[in-house]
């Protein structure tokens, strides 16, 4: 365990004080993709490089891993859903999979189209688990209790459909298209599929969250944003990383006090950035190893904000807010 870190507050400068915590995953080269904070409080997260599932209690700082079923799978995202069930989605295999942490035991479904490359899962507001495919260009949807699984062609050419977030109130799935430079809906009842091209072009939106009103937060991996978009009025408001440009702004959360956490992909900045929407001020949390290669975030019950540090293989958290 490391706890090191440094709190750069835009145009105060650094103050030396420990705010992260990180802890080394016990497979070598595990290079931890996506992670969740489940209800109860445990993290669960994929080893993209190690084809396996790991489970980190902060309560006693101990690790569990269980190997993929399918060899070469590389678990990508994860999802956790009310049937108390993981669901992680298998770029390599081609499949999603279900983990019963009761029985530890693990159910795949096939998807359809060869090549899909499923890529990032959530459970939809209609109760089934909606992902990505960013090979096959699809939107797909997984229902539990059949094991079937509908795709919904992304209108956009090669749009590189990537983060999607579920959005309760209007019944619907957002997905993000990294190529395509759109914000996607999916209606849940319909299947159908508008998208909203971003103000910036080129801004090559990555990952999604939503707040408590309803309005999708994005990354804009290319340009070097962050995003919120408002479905009320199908509008964008834009927010220039601290980093400048080409930050990589990855992935992004958003905390119960309605605060945007985003990290900056570039291995010189290795951080993660705090924004305060009302104020538009951001704080900026220095990764303590790295580069870190963040590509998920979560918070979990007691707003602590979770990363999988990619590049390191370590699990790690924000304290001392």
């Amino acid at each position: 365990m490391q706890v090191r870190a440094w709190i750069a507050v835009l145009g105060v400068g650094l103050i030396p004080t420990p705010s992260i915590v990180e802890y080394d995953i016990p497979t070598p080269n595990s290079a931890p993709h996506c992670l969740v904070a489940a209800p109860d409080g445990l993290i669960w997260f994929v080893e993209i490089g190690a084809n396996k599932l790991g489970r980190f209690d902060p309560q006693t700082e101990r690790f569990a891993e269980w190997p993929m079923p399918t060899e070469g799978s590389r678990p990508h995202g994860i999802a956790w859903a009310s049937d108390g069930r993981l669901y992680v989605t298998e770029q390599g295999g081609n499949k999603i999979a279900a983990f019963d942490p009761k029985t530890e035991r693990f159910t795949e479904y096939p998807v359809p189209s060869p090549g899909a490359g499923p890529h990032t899962p959530i459970q939809g507001p209609d109760g089934a688990i909606w992902f990505t495919e960013q090979r096959g260009n699809r939107i797909g949807r997984l229902d539990p209790a059949t094991g079937k699984i509908t795709e919904y062609p992304v209108p956009t050419p090669s749009a590189n459909a990537y983060g999607i977030i579920a959005s309760r109130r209007e019944n619907a799935v957002y997905f993000a298209e990294l190529e395509g430079h759109k914000l996607g809906r999916v209606d849940a009842k319909t299947g159908r599929i508008e998208e909203f091209p971003t103000p910036t072009p080129s801004s090559g939106v990555r990952r999604l969250a939503i707040d408590k009103s309803g309005g999708i937060w994005m990354t804009y991996f290319v340009a070097g944003k962050v995003a919120r978009f408002d479905p009320a009025t199908k509008t964008f408001k834009e927010y220039d990383a601290p980093g400048g440009p080409r930050s990589g702004p990855y992935t992004v959360e958003v905390d119960s006090t309605g605060h945007v956490w985003f990290n900056q992909f570039d291995g010189k900045l290795n951080d993660l950035v705090e924004l305060d929407p009302t104020t538009g001020r951001m704080t900026s949390y220095k990764i303590p190893t790295g580069p870190a290669l963040v590509r998920k975030l979560t918070v979990d019950a007691h707003n602590t904000v979770w990363y999988a540090n990619n590049g390191e293989g370590k699990i790690g958290k924000v304290v001392g807010r």
